[in-house]
């Protein structure tokens, strides 16, 4: 009888012997039925029951049991493999179970049921072997991914779809502290992803860097690594379900801070040993380069943690993306500082008597910079933002220092028509050539244009009308700077001067203004050196008037036509 319960799964033709079982079952069924009602009106008479209908139910998990594949088959790393003939195993017993057996048995027997619960208690027993030997990673997210998803979604539904299952009999696959100490070794393993592999990436990278010196290299593999190793945990885990997902990302993002403050760490230290050291290899243009270009994928990388991870992940956000901040701050100051190492002594030489007929200096500073973002160019954005936005406000501020030395007075209308123009001129081919280089700080080309309208315009009203209008532009502008350009400008008279002075007095002592000084302060950072300048510009005109008297008490002499001094002269 029992064989032909084993066999009537996978034979169509087994129907008439498994007719013959069931009417077996059900006469003996009959039989300790009766026995029961005579046992319960007499003496006990011994035990009658055979109970074959349960020792059916033992034939069919005999069945299932002996069909499914053995835990011994799983290779280490290999589970998914496993798990998938598992699947595909119990799919294709119980649809056999449905088309050969199930409609011979009667509905009482609830037979497709006992062919579910039967297969279903097969597989919980192999679970529990390969659980009780410890497993790789790889195979603890495809158990778990089973657990979660593809036992319900691959099997229960497909083999539920022609004749319902009562789920709520079946019971879980494994003890939920089974399934706690799995997702847990996922977790450890993140741990000690960061710990251990992580950290000696690092170090290789350090390495790297002193050999990169030699050559130029501007891209680095570590964000790529790094990231592509956690990658794996966190695509798998949120695959699962969001829950151990979540829990992944935040162990990942707590990781990934303290993995990219010891990066940061590493930088800083490769910066200082390069500043000590005397010499200027090309290379270490191209590694500041490589590392700064690792932090749009890292901070990428942790804002997905983030997502990803609970609330309580803010704090590791935060840390992780300080480092980052922090790199990408000193490797645009490294590049910064040495573009202006070459182009600082060609500022030196700008606003002087010279300047106002000879280029070279400003053609030199155009130049260099253009020459030096060839290379910087190789920089990935947003840094690239940040470096080429930081260049451009620092040239303003030299540019706009070499102004303030006030080393140019002007005389005549004639001369400050000349400087005014080659100012505008100037601030022009600036503009174009940040343009050009991608700049974000368009608001910093106003500047010269305005100073050079302020040199250039002859009423006092129109005067106070630009100096507001650049005030208010560029709040970090003091009376100071407005006092250097009206020197320049030969503005003497202290009315007129007081007038202008009190448009920016006037201003500063706005409160509206306080915000917008800290989003663009310019003016901050440009010292006034040009005092001493008005002070020879009145000692000239009285020597000037003195040597006119002079001249008047000497003897007339023939006249002769004066030709009238020169703007150079003057």
């Amino acid at each position: 009888m029992w064989d032909v319960v084993r066999e009537s799964l996978r034979c169509p033709t087994a129907g008439p012997n498994l007719s013959l079982v069931v009417q077996v079952l059900q006469q003996e069924e009959q039989a300790d039925r009766d026995w029961a009602q005579r046992e319960a009106a007499t003496a006990p008479a011994g035990p009658r029951p055979r109970q074959l209908k349960q020792r059916w139910k033992e034939a069919v998990a005999e069945a299932a049991d002996a069909s499914l594949p053995q835990q011994v088959e799983a290779q280490a790393g290999q589970l998914a493999v496993y798990l998938e003939r598992l699947r595909s195993r119990v799919v294709e017993d119980l649809g056999a179970a449905c088309r050969n057996a199930v409609p011979i048995y009667p509905e009482e027997y609830a037979a497709f049921q006992v062919y579910a619960q039967s297969y279903h208690k097969a597989v919980t027993r192999r679970l529990h072997t390969i659980t009780s030997a410890a497993l790789q990673v790889t195979d603890t997210y495809s158990l778990l991914d089973w657990i979660y998803n593809i036992y319900n979604r691959d099997v229960l539904n497909v083999v539920s779809k022609p004749t319902p299952i009562n789920r709520s009999q079946l019971g879980p696959l494994l003890p939920s502290e089974t399934v706690d100490k799995l997702e847990l070794d996922c977790l450890n393993s993140v741990r000690d992803k960061v710990t251990n592999e992580l950290s000696q990436v690092l170090d290789n990278e350090e390495k790297r860097w002193t050999e990169m010196l030699q050559v130029e290299e501007y891209q680095s593999s570590l964000a790529r690594t790094v990231i592509q190793r956690l990658q794996v945990d966190l695509d798998r885990s949120a695959s699962i379900n969001r829950d151990l997902g979540s829990r992944v990302a935040h162990c990942s993002l707590n990781g990934l801070a303290d993995f990219l403050y010891s990066f940061k760490k590493k930088v800083e230290i490769f910066h200082e040993t390069q500043i000590e050291s005397a010499e200027r290899v090309d290379g270490y243009i191209s590694t500041t380069i490589a590392q700064v270009n690792c932090c749009p994928p890292f901070r990428n990388f942790v804002q997905r943690c983030s997502q990803g991870a609970s609330e309580v992940s803010e704090d590791s956000a935060r840390r992780a993306n300080a480092s980052l901040d922090r790199i990408v701050h000193q490797g645009v100051k490294v590049l910064a500082d040495r573009l202006f190492e070459n182009i600082r002594p060609f500022f030196d030489k700008l606003v002087k008597r010279k300047w106002l007929n000879n280029t070279d200096a400003f053609d030199a500073i155009i130049a260099i910079i253009k020459e030096h973002f060839k290379k910087f160019h190789r920089m990935d954005c947003p840094p690239y933002q940040t470096l080429v936005s930081e260049v451009h406000r620092r040239v303003l501020i030299e540019y706009l220092r070499a102004i303030m030395r006030g080393r140019v007075i002007c005389t005549s209308l004639r001369m400050r028509k000349r400087m005014a123009s080659r100012l505008r001129d100037e601030s022009k081919q600036l503009k174009v050539l940040f343009k050009d280089l991608e700049s974000t700080s368009s608001w910093l080309d106003s500047a010269v244009p305005h100073l050079s309208e302020i040199i250039l315009l002859e009423d006092t009203p129109s005067i106070q009308m630009e100096v507001g209008v650049l005030v208010r532009e560029f709040p970090d502008i003091r009376k100071k700077h407005i006092s250097a350009i009206l020197n320049i400008r030969g503005m003497t008279r202290q009315a007129e001067r007081q007038e202008i002075l009190n448009i920016v007095k006037d201003i500063e002592n706005s409160d509206s203004l306080t915000q917008l000084s800290r989003d663009r302060a310019l003016f901050s950072e440009v010292p006034v050196t040009s005092e001493i300048h008005c002070l020879n510009l009145g000692l000239s005109r009285i020597a000037l008037t003195a040597t006119s008297c002079v001249s008047g008490l000497r003897p007339r002499r023939k006249r002769t036509p004066v030709r009238a001094p020169s703007d150079e002269m003057l």
